[in-house]
């Protein structure tokens, strides 16, 4: 019976540390491995590891060169420079995304292979080659890849099945915990001696731990030797550290939760009995008459041993030194809970005497033990905290919208530089009373966040595209007002021109007014907002569309169909509004608004109850006034129009004065004091004349011009 009941308390010790060490690495797995956003920013975190960078960018430039053989003189130097680019943040941004879908392919179901599509490195290649434009040049700016990390076969096939259970099993890791802890629980109320049980499952948990500890950061070394190519060695030491790595300190604080229990049964026990322990378990281990297999495995661990330390000196050192400080550790919590133990009769007479009642003692086991609950709470607290604060600093974000202030603002906190009629430009062909000196593409890159844009149907006719308008004479009334009679009679003479024309098929286009005056496709447009985030990664958009008739349904396909949905945000329009830093990590960095109707889209929103805004219509400066206008004074974003009204041609020169420093840095502090909100949205004409940018920056509190660091 007493064998039987020694058999299965050691059962139940083992078991419970069994289920304690798997139950954490299986809760480390499903949030690393089963959860798409963790998944993603691993994928993406391994891009910086050089070994991994350097496999890719083969691969990469050997698709490139054989869609595009005339780039196979320049190989050299594109494996050169893909190897950079893929060690980027902007490359590793479209890595996250690329492996969030291709992990939820998987997930449903609906993929077999484990290949990342990646469609933007045309965009990231030509600009890191930018200071060889004459390579740089015949790069195609729609390039895509499919980086096969493992191609259809039984081994992939298992990985896949391996995937989609583990979606379904999440449960599993509570499951072995807290069978774990009720094993545990069993095997103490059936030890006799319940110090010596406890000891020996402290002992044997932190070793255990320890030992998983050391295969999680040192396996990948072991693994590459048997990888079967150089490219799967370099694979394996690439993507060991960032997906097994992290598990090592999970283990290193479950070893610690283990000498926090041994000290705490030693602090307890009599003063040699340490000492006696410590002793047998040496002499055990160095004894000399040992069964000889038992003699051949210690000679053959002590042969690699040697060897590890001889070939990998500096790794050898990390052991010793974690070795090194958990003797430190469990010397210093032991006297912790030795200290505690004597002191606990002593703080109980006191205050017994100070009460002048007198008091239970309580016993010292009881004391350590809660203060062991609380070292060993905090503990699995830290294993089982989401790692999504610690992915996210693989992935630094440095600054937001160009400065590292901005980034833990919310939305409703940062003053954005905004265009009026972005799409109008002077540097767009054919394009009639401009209000911009350049387009949208030249916008973005000198550092204009908010755009106004106007869209309508429209069909190419000759060089021109002809307006498609349900109602032309509302509409001839309604745009004389912003264009003038002499804007609109020069519209309507072009338009006369197009009747002959042979007209080509609807589409959307951006033009004030009339298309016939100035045009752009909008998907055009959209593509190149979309090229510019792929780029620039910590960057934060805000669109505000004049739909003049375009249904919202059409606006969302041209936004599909140019790729910039994956970035558009998704959240609420209402305070507490995200920080910028938050749409950044989530990657939802363009906010979509429309001036008449969003129904149907849920991205897209009305600018009603969201967007208050001043006055637009102003002849001279001095008519400028910052009291409610559309959207009254209930929207948690204001709007300051600041423009002098010339239709039909703005003019430079009126921009020169109203965008001039003083003037414009004045009207915003007032508008602030007399709306008490930050103006969030500071629309110009001609942005590039005068001091837009310089009067955002004292808006937000950036006193001198510090350009971030490059990506």
């Amino acid at each position: 019976m007493n064998r039987f009941r020694g058999v299965a308390v050691w059962l139940c010790g083992v078991l419970c540390v069994v289920g304690l060490v798997v139950g954490i690495v299986y809760s480390y797995s499903s949030r690393t491995i089963f959860n798409p956003t963790m998944f993603s920013y691993r994928v993406a975190e391994s891009m910086a590891q050089p070994a991994v960078a350097r496999v890719v960018a083969g691969e990469i430039v050997d698709q490139i060169v054989e869609s595009h053989r005339d780039m196979t003189a320049y190989r050299p130097v594109l494996v050169g420079a893909v190897q950079y680019v893929v060690s980027s943040a902007p490359f590793r941004a479209v890595v996250r995304r690329a492996a969030k879908k291709a992990h939820e392919t998987l997930i449903s179901q609906t993929g077999r292979d484990l290949t990342l599509s990646v469609s933007d490195l045309g965009v990231i290649v030509r600009n890191a080659l930018s200071a060889s434009p004459a390579i740089a040049e015949k790069v195609p700016e729609r390039i895509q890849v499919a980086l096969t990390v493992m191609e259809r076969s039984s081994l992939a096939d298992r990985v896949v099945r391996l995937l989609r259970i583990g979606q379904r099993m999440r449960m599993r890791a509570a499951v072995l915990l807290g069978g774990g802890l009720v094993l545990g629980v069993c095997g103490l109320l059936l030890a006799r001696r319940k110090n010596g049980y406890l000891l020996r499952f402290g002992i044997g948990l932190a070793i255990t731990s320890f030992v998983v500890a050391g295969a999680a950061y040192f396996g990948g070394y072991a693994a590459a030797l048997l990888a079967r190519s150089p490219t799967g060695a370099d694979l394996i030491r690439g993507l060991w550290p960032v997906f097994i790595g992290p598990l090592a300190f999970r283990m290193l604080v479950l070893t610690g939760i283990g000498l926090v229990l041994v000290a705490a049964v030693t602090s307890l026990m009599e003063r040699g009995y340490l000492k006696v322990f410590g002793l047998a378990a040496w002499s055990r281990v160095a004894k000399r008459d040992l069964v000889p297999g038992w003699e051949i495995v210690r000679g053959l661990l002590l042969i690699v041993a040697g060897i590890a330390v001889s070939f990998h000196p500096a790794q050898s050192m990390t052991i010793l030194a974690a070795i090194l400080g958990g003797v430190l550790f469990f010397v210093g919590i032991r006297g912790v809970f030795v200290t505690v133990a004597r002191l606990t009769p002593r703080v109980e007479q006191a205050i017994a005497v100070l009460d002048k009642k007198k008091r239970a003692s309580v016993s010292p086991a009881v004391v350590v033990g809660a203060v062991l609950i609380v070292m060993a709470g905090a503990g699995v607290f830290w294993l089982m905290r989401d790692d999504k604060e610690a992915a996210a600093a693989s992935l630094p974000i440095d600054a937001c919208n160009g400065y590292p202030e901005l980034c833990d603002r919310r939305l409703n906190q940062v003053a954005f530089p905004m265009t009026h009629n972005s799409m109008s430009a002077a540097d767009i062909p054919n394009w009639m009373f401009p209000n911009q000196e350049r387009g949208i593409r030249t916008q973005l890159e000198d550092g204009v966040r908010g755009f106004m844009i106007d869209v309508h149907y429209g069909v190419p006719a000759g060089d021109r595209v002809k307006t498609l308008l349900d109602n032309e004479e509302n509409a001839r009334k309604k745009y004389e007002a912003a264009l003038g009679k002499e804007g609109i009679d020069a519209a309507m003479r072009i338009r006369d021109r197009l009747i002959a024309d042979k007209e080509g098929e609807r589409d959307v286009y951006m033009c004030h007014g009339f298309c016939e005056l100035g045009d752009m496709r909008f998907v055009a447009a959209l593509e190149e907002m979309r090229d510019f985030l792929v780029a620039n990664p910590n960057e934060v958009l805000i669109i505000i569309v004049q739909d003049e008739g375009v249904a919202p349904a059409d606006v969302a396909a041209c936004f599909a169909k140019s790729g910039l949905e994956e970035f558009v945000y998704k959240g609420s329009v209402n305070p507490p509004w995200p920080t910028l830093r938050e749409m950044v990590e989530k990657d939802e960095r363009v906010l979509v608004f429309a001036e008449n109707n969003a129904e149907g889209v849920p991205w897209y929103h009305e600018t009603a109850g969201v967007i208050q805004e001043t006055p637009y219509f102003f002849k001279d400066p001095s008519e400028f006034s910052n009291a409610p206008n559309r959207g009254g004074t209930s929207g948690s974003l204001l709007l300051m129009n600041h423009w002098i009204q010339t239709a039909p041609a703005p003019l430079p020169s009126n921009a020169e004065i109203v965008n001039a420093y003083d003037l414009l840095l004045k009207r915003a502090r007032a508008c602030k004091r007399e709306r008490r909100m930050i103006p969030n949205l500071v629309a110009v004409d001609f942005y590039g004349t005068g001091d837009l940018f310089k009067v955002v920056r004292m808006l937000n509190g950036i006193k001198e011009f510090v350009p971030a660091p490059a990506p």
